[in-house]
């Protein structure tokens, strides 16, 4: 299993390896299921999506439900949790009333590499000419960019983007408008074993299922969002 590095609170990789709230959840998914042996990677998202689009890893840890953008992904687990998805601009560019992403066209947004965030409809118009993008790899580096006015725009989960304005005081950015609210899955390489994966994302799902009943996920999210 393999998950973005530079994604926190939810992926990161630390000192001591793959952390953030989906690697505590499947170290804890990983301890309730005898026979298996689960081994998680951090790397940079879109060496992530590239080693399991070319079936050298099995999952995908944290993707949403990507069918169109992600065809490699030939199943995905049971939902982890929820992201709250807003686009931020900085202040004075945009307007709540707008809409996303017609009346963005114009502006200059970040993205993370390999991000589908946005969604289709804003890369169609990016394929277009009429919103232009700059990726970058990290949530920080496309916030100060955004900041010292790099950037227009950027669509990105509100708990992984207001502890950054907090530590950084970019009183330049604001956030304009909720755009999604985003299910997190496990994601299966089309390459696996069909039998064998099948067979893992039935005890997978299981378990998911069981922390959710007994708190196990909503104490992990709160332990990691708090801190």
């Amino acid at each position: 299993m393999v998950q973005d590095s530079g994604f926190p609170p939810y992926m990161m990789q630390t000192p001591s390896g793959p952390g953030g709230v989906y690697a505590e959840i499947i170290y804890e998914v990983d301890r309730r299921l005898p026979g298996y042996q689960i081994e998680l990677e951090a790397l940079p998202w879109s060496r992530a999506l590239h080693l399991v689009a070319s079936g050298r890893i099995n999952t995908l840890l944290g993707t949403y439900y990507r069918p169109k953008e992600r065809p490699w992904l030939s199943l995905y687990s049971d939902v982890i949790t929820y992201e709250s998805v807003f686009v931020y601009c900085r202040k004075g560019v945009a307007d709540n009333s707008w809409v996303f992403p017609d009346d963005f066209t114009g502006l200059v947004f970040g993205n993370n590499s390999g991000f589908e965030t946005p969604g289709p409809a804003f890369f169609d118009l990016v394929g277009e000419g009429k919103i232009f993008l700059n990726e970058e790899q990290t949530t920080e580096l496309n916030l100060k960019l955004l900041h010292y006015g790099r950037a227009d725009c950027y669509v990105q989960d509100k708990s992984v983007v207001d502890p950054i304005l907090s530590k950084h005081v970019y009183d330049m950015i604001e956030p304009v408008k909720q755009l999604t609210y985003e299910a997190a899955h496990v994601g299966f390489s089309e390459a696996w074993d069909k039998q064998t994966a099948d067979k893992f994302k039935r005890e997978l799902d299981r378990v998911l299922q069981e922390m959710k009943l007994d708190g196990s996920i909503d104490r992990i999210i709160f332990q990691n969002l708090v801190n």
